[in-house]
């Protein structure tokens, strides 16, 4: 009886989804701009090997101009992404985006969101600063810039930091994009990118903004479904012997 009993435990372990937690997954945000060229749209992209979830729509007429999200998956089991909400300036007046669809992300894979028709999710139009804070002594100004800023514009900064939040299998996860790459720095960045493009490559989601990215952090330790299987199967064995 004990033995039926714990082999229908490993049946139910291997059929009921795992709850994700933050360290799950690996949250990056960018701007995709296509209009004119850049050495920074992000990468990798739709149309990538490792991007197999891929709800951007590049080639909608106008082609694209817009905040960009990747989800990483490195938990060693699929994860599934529902609920995906993007609030641009929180602080000032909420713009809320919610245009995406549930979508199941493989193991060491990427799922990519972006616009999903022409320009509705233009999250550089959003900005609150106009073109405050942008002079020569740095390449991104706005809201990276707090010395060119009023003590209350650098507060409005930090109240304005866009929110990426969905479910992970389930479990409610939130992210803070504290280097408000999202909403472009605080102003429409077409006015101080470099090469007259909005593109920013993928940051992790609460780093300092790059403009050329990020490279993605070494995944932590997981302890695997399969490996508290084969515990279990260990303890298994051992009690049979006994018998």
């Amino acid at each position: 009886m004990r033995l039926k009993l714990s082999f229908a435990v490993v049946a139910l372990l291997l059929i009921v989804p795992f709850a994700a937690k933050a360290d799950d997954v690996t949250v990056f945000v960018g701007y995709a701009d296509n209009l004119r060229p850049s050495g920074f749209f992000p990468s990798p992209f739709c149309g990538d090997a490792s991007v197999t979830v891929c709800q951007a729509a590049p080639l909608v007429p106008g082609g694209m101009d817009a905040g960009a999200i990747r989800i990483l998956d490195t938990s060693g089991a699929p994860i599934t992404i529902s609920n995906l909400t993007v609030t641009i300036n929180p602080g000032t007046g909420p713009i809320v985006f919610t245009l995406w669809s549930t979508a199941t992300i493989n193991p060491s894979d990427n799922a990519v969101f972006g616009q999903t028709g022409s320009f509705n999710f233009d999250t550089s139009d959003f900005g609150f600063l106009g073109a405050v804070g942008i002079d020569a002594s740095h390449p991104l100004g706005g809201c990276t810039n707090p010395g060119a800023l009023t003590s209350a514009q650098a507060a409005e900064c930090i109240a304005n930091e866009p929110i990426v939040s969905f479910l992970a299998n389930g479990t409610p996860l939130s992210f803070t994009d504290k280097g408000t790459i999202l909403n472009t720095f605080g102003y429409d960045f077409i006015n101080g990118s470099s090469d007259g493009n909005e593109s920013i490559n993928w940051n992790v989601i609460g780093t300092a903004p790059i403009r050329g990215g990020t490279p993605t952090p070494e995944p932590g330790t997981i302890i695997l479904l399969g490996s508290e299987l084969l515990a279990v199967g260990g303890a298994f064995r051992r009690r049979i012997s006994r018998t």
